[in-house]
């Protein structure tokens, strides 16, 4: 069974935490893991990039001169791609969110389940007791990730309650903060080790896969 360690904040103690339940028992699937990445990635996007074609162009439609009789190339419209200043053919276009990478809501959930499974069979799941900042300290959140000896990068989850201590660790290099519903199987992934406030880990280990 995997295992958490727990890390007291203020007296330094350690003891480790059984990790139950499908959240850090699912078999992870790579196929699945990879389409939930490439899914999470694209919706990031802005998709800004966009040429207009030619029908898109403002001008005349007419044909530029007669087709015979000029002893010059035959043309259509200014609006052509080949002239200047004319439509783009093949060109970026914004692309609409109904048309990006998607993945059904149970095969995400494997997903996450299966990358943070992962992480526990691997020992890189930690649990912060007694996290209570009284003022922002960034200095004393690195004393504390040093003392729980994290290579990083490092993912810390925290919940609203834990606002001094959002602010103590966002200044960190190599620390990412994020609440328990802003993160998913990309940042498990970038993540050496994560580590769940005690009440980020009993949120997300009270909820239903």
């Amino acid at each position: 069974m995997a295992k958490a360690q727990v890390f007291d904040a203020r007296s330094g103690d350690t003891s480790s935490l059984d990790l139950q339940g499908p959240r850090f028992t699912t078999e992870p699937n790579e196929h699945v893991i990879h389409r939930a990445v490439v899914a999470e990635l694209d919706s990031r996007r802005r998709y800004t990039a966009s040429t207009k074609g030619r029908s898109e162009i403002r001008g005349s439609g007419a044909k530029l001169y007669r087709q015979k009789g000029t002893g010059r190339a035959r043309v259509g419209d200014a609006k052509s791609p080949i002239r200047q200043g004319g439509g783009t053919w093949g060109g970026p276009k914004a692309k609409p969110a109904r048309y990006g990478k998607r993945i059904n809501r149970k095969e995400a959930g494997a997903a996450f389940d299966g990358a943070l499974s992962t992480k526990a069979q691997d020992g890189e799941v930690f649990v912060l007791d007694s996290l209570a900042f009284d003022a922002p300290s960034t200095k004393k959140a690195k004393e504390l990730l040093s003392r729980m000896e994290l290579e990083g990068p490092v993912l810390v989850v925290l919940t609203d309650e834990d606002e001094n201590a959002d602010l103590s660790f966002r200044n960190l290099p190599r620390v990412s903060v994020v609440g328990p519903h802003e993160y998913g199987v990309y940042e498990l992934l970038r993540a050496r080790e994560v580590v769940f406030s005690r009440a980020a880990y009993t949120r997300l280990a009270g909820k239903e896969s």
